[in-house]
């Protein structure tokens, strides 16, 4: 699974915590060490927070919103229940960003560069059965990128796990362990009836014999906070010698023996003072928590490591924006169904012809909200879930099939999978079921079919239709954006509603994306249609025109086409020339077929040497399965790199032979195939790009390919920036001023709003404001992504700012193209494919053709590409001659 790229960016700055965090621990232990030596009883101290301090004196932290004013939020200690330092962080992500997926990431990096091991046991706790559920599922499937993750983190050697299950030590010694646990499970004040806490006699491995006083007490020495038996309620009666203890055999005491990394999905339900001195009582050797919307104001605080905000989902098209609010203040819930109802048929329709057009399957889905759906609760007055299902089958319609309902104890949704063409599901029918762990993307519409709980339902469910199907816009605005259907609602406590939830979803600066539409003209009520116009100075400017990267075509009245990737790059590849290349270096790790077992007694002279002492076998693992290795499955694996599955077969058996040759097994093949996909990968998408860039730098050099302007009005061929600009605008939208608070100067355009910046750019905003070689600016649409750079990979770059910069001769001008980049992205793939396509841009760039743009520079680059690095943003624009 690719990476977004503000994922990569989580997981840079996870690298440069756990980095800074291994350094101060190191020398926490070199001081202990060193008191030691002294003859000096010393601790560890608190290193967690040193860490975090050097991060923010680095000013790596993240600032959050703390009444209004951006502020990085204290560190909170931490520390187990031995009184050890506990490193803990968390990941603010918004819902539909990918939480489990960071977390799987993380984990990866946690176990393998800071624990430097991998095997243990890894307790992931979530706070509901819906989400534990979806969980399970979700890491249960060996197919899943999140299982795969994990296999890769422990060599292929995953066991899951659940409270309920028996485990013995050599499990968690040679196999990384992942145990699901809800936290009521685990976090009550009464510990004594959770059957968490209680005696069970299934982990006898783990535990001296429960009459062996003396190994008991040695264990309780080296881990204090273990529970005790009452060796009275055991039956050993007067018997007893004064001082013996006997420690439960429960599962709460094996997680404190082995010291689990833990993470909190949703981490904002567990700041309760019992969940919290439950988690620490479990000894962890580090917390990650997950939360879209952590706590940084009081002693329950998250210490937010990164702050992912709603735009960056927006931006990767996660997320489908804007809302739409229908309220229909004169009909009753019946026409406020009819409304949804009709609105899925058209939302089909569209998706239905953009299906023909790209293969794309997307089937619009309605969550519709009652207010009953006991068998018993049908009471007049009040909608129930089989007066919805009656209503849209027999007045609307819609087949029996197409309609589900889905509550605590009606699931007739069961296991289906709702993104499957087969699924006939149009309706889903509920209460309360959905509120979280339901992620469908297919869910576009939501109803909400009542009076008094309307506001509380568009604030628990808006969350429930915001993600993009296949994380990819359509392009199609009906189908990129979602809808919410109400009754006899006060529109604005609807729209604060739905705005709360987004808050709630972690998604609150994207407020100003919620619009009230007018159910009968469908237009917005509470958002203007704003026709935004020149500034005056610039008004009387000639047509403004960028070029596009075209290709050479004789057969058109032009000569020249938009550069299509596949047909003029990928299509003509010398696929056959592709090898894996590392095949006969590939490290086949033979270790992965044997496990090591670890048994510990512990005897007199044990305590006495202050030892313990360890028994090490060696045993065998079952690896292949009875099909042995599935290569379909594994070429499958391939397809985003070589989107031929023959060649990708080939390559695939070309490597089993060579590896073969080499005399590894197909069993040391199979539980090393992750780690062998991934090499393989890597390997072909360097050799793939590389031959893409040589073909492609090949075709400029010729003029084959080419980035100019050409004399026709075909959008497709030159880009013109707009005489005015239309834009849906909120009634809580601020415009951007300049840091001291007066206008603009020299934007292009009248004025512009900060819902449109990040902060990286509005900070070069800002710059070229008062810069003054700079005659114009422009921020270019990101929501229309019209202006992108087809380069020798798939993805397009599309450029942040432009820059009408003064040239040395008055009237004549250049432009400066602008890209932002942040720091955590300096240095990786993305961001160096496109400084060397920047270069080669500026180079190529053919801009001679008169059309009625502007007089540009005849000398130097009139034209020219930057990428500007969020640590030396301003050096950069000085580099770019913008001072």
């Amino acid at each position: 699974m690719e990476l977004k790229e503000y994922q990569q960016g989580v997981l840079s700055k996870l690298d440069s915590y756990l980095t800074v965090l291994a350094e101060q621990r190191e020398q926490a232990q070199d001081f202990v060490e060193f008191q030691k030596n002294k003859g000096k009883a010393s601790t560890l101290g608190d290193y967690c927070r040193e860490a975090w301090d050097q991060l923010n004196t680095e000013r790596l932290l993240p600032y959050l919103n703390q009444g209004g004013n951006p502020v990085v939020a204290p560190y909170l200690s931490r520390h187990d229940g031995q009184g050890l330092s506990t490193p803990n962080i968390c990941f603010k992500v918004p819902t539909g960003g990918g939480k489990t997926l960071l977390a799987t990431a993380a984990l990866e990096r946690v176990q393998t560069d800071y624990f430097k091991r991998q095997t243990g046991l890894i307790l992931w706790v979530v706070p509901s059965e819906a989400i534990y559920r979806q969980t399970w599922k979700q890491l249960a499937n060996r197919e899943h990128p999140y299982r795969q993750m994990l296999e890769r983190a422990s060599g292929g050697r995953v066991k899951l796990l659940e409270k309920g299950d028996a485990f013995a030590r050599r499990d968690v010694e040679g196999q990384l362990c992942v145990m699901l646990l809800m936290l009521p499970s685990a976090a009550r004040k009464s510990k004594e009836t959770l059957r968490l806490f209680r005696d069970s006699g299934r982990f006898t491995s783990f535990f001296p014999m429960e009459d062996d006083s003396e190994a008991n007490q040695t264990l309780l020495d080296h881990v204090p906070n273990l529970d005790q038996n009452d060796l009275a309620d055991m039956g050993f009666g007067e018997g007893i010698v004064p001082g013996s203890v006997s420690i439960k055999q429960s599962l709460g005491n094996v997680l404190r023996l082995v010291r689990p990394v833990v993470v909190v999905d949703e981490g904002h339900k567990a700041y309760s003072d019992t969940a919290r001195d439950t988690l620490a009582g479990f000894n962890p050797r580090f917390i990650l928590e997950l939360s879209a919307t952590p706590n940084t104001n009081n002693k329950h605080q998250s210490n937010v490591l990164v702050n992912v905000p709603g735009t960056d989902l927006k931006d990767e098209e996660m997320i489908k924006l804007p809302i739409n609010v229908i309220n229909d203040g004169k009909g009753g819930w019946k026409h406020t169904l009819t409304l949804a109802h009709a609105k899925q048929q058209e939302l089909e329709q569209a998706a239905l012809a953009f299906q023909n057009k790209t293969g794309r399957y997307i089937r619009p889905i309605v969550l519709v909200r009652v207010e009953r759906t006991g068998k018993d609760q049908r009471d007049a007055g009040l909608v129930h879930a089989e007066d919805a299902r009656e209503y849209l089958r027999d007045q609307l319609g819609v087949k029996e099939e197409y309609i589900r309902l889905k509550t605590s104890s009606d699931d007739e949704l069961a296991d289906e999978d709702l993104l499957s063409p087969t699924s006939p599901v149009r309706f889903i029918i509920t209460k309360d079921a959905l509120r979280e762990g339901w992620d469908c993307p297919f869910a576009y519409v939501l109803a909400v079919l009542s009076r008094t709980t309307a506001t509380t339902a568009l604030t628990q469910m808006i969350g429930r239709v915001l993600r993009q199907p296949h994380a990819q816009a359509t392009g199609i605005a009906a189908l990129d954006e979602c809808y919410v259907f109400t009754f006899d609602q006060d529109v604005t406590q609807a729209i604060n509603g739905v705005r709360k939830g987004l808050e709630d979803e972690g998604m609150a600066d994207l407020a100003s994306s919620v619009k009230s539409v007018d159910p009968g003209s469908g237009q917005a009520q509470n958002m203007r249609r704003e026709t935004i116009e020149r500034q005056g100075k610039f008004a009387g400017l000639p047509p403004i025109f960028l070029p596009r990267v075209l290709h050479r075509d004789a057969s058109v009245p032009e000569g020249y086409r938009p550069l299509d990737y596949d047909r003029d790059v990928l299509g003509i590849l010398d696929w056959e020339a592709l090898q894996f290349l590392g095949a006969d270096k590939a490290t086949m790790d033979a270790d992965k077929l044997e496990r090591t077992v670890a048994r510990v007694n512990l005897d007199r002279k044990a305590k006495e040497s202050g030892q313990t002492i360890f028994e090490l076998d060696q045993e065998a693992v079952d690896a292949l399965p009875e099909e042995g290795l599935d290569a379909p499955y594994l070429v499958r694996q391939l397809l985003d790199v070589i989107p031929n599955p023959w060649q990708g077969m080939r390559l695939l058996e070309e490597t089993f032979v060579a590896l073969r040759d080499k005399g590894v097994t197909d069993e040391q093949i199979y539980v090393n195939r992750f780690d062998l996909i991934q090499a393989m990968k890597a390997d072909l998408r360097e050799q793939v790009n590389a031959m893409a860039e040589v073909l492609f730098r090949d075709k400029l050099d010729s003029g084959e390919i080419t980035l100019r302007l050409v004399t026709s009005n075909d959008p497709a061929l030159n880009w013109k920036i707009a005489e005015t600009l239309e834009i849906d605008v909120s009634d809580v939208d601020p415009l951007l001023y300049r840091k001291n608070g007066t206008p603009l100067e020299k934007n292009l355009f009248e004025k512009v709003y900060q819902s449109e910046f990040n902060n990286l750019e509005k900070n070069t905003a800002w710059y070229l404001d008062e810069s003054k070689c700079v005659y114009w600016w422009h921020r270019i649409a990101v929501n229309q992504r019209s202006y992108g750079l087809q380069g020798w990979q798939r993805h397009r770059v599309y450029p942040d700012l432009l820059a009408c910069v003064h040239g040395v001769e008055n009237g004549k001008f250049r432009f400066s193209v602008l890209e932002t980049k942040g720091d955590h992205l300096k240095g990786n793939d993305d961001t160096e494919y496109k400084r060397k396509l920047f270069e080669l841009f500026t180079r190529y760039a053919d801009i001679t053709a008169s059309i009625g743009q502007l007089a540009l520079e005849d000398q130097g680059d009139p034209l020219s590409f930057r990428m500007v690095m969020e640590k030396d943003w301003k050096q950069g624009l000085v580099d770019e001659g913008i001072k």
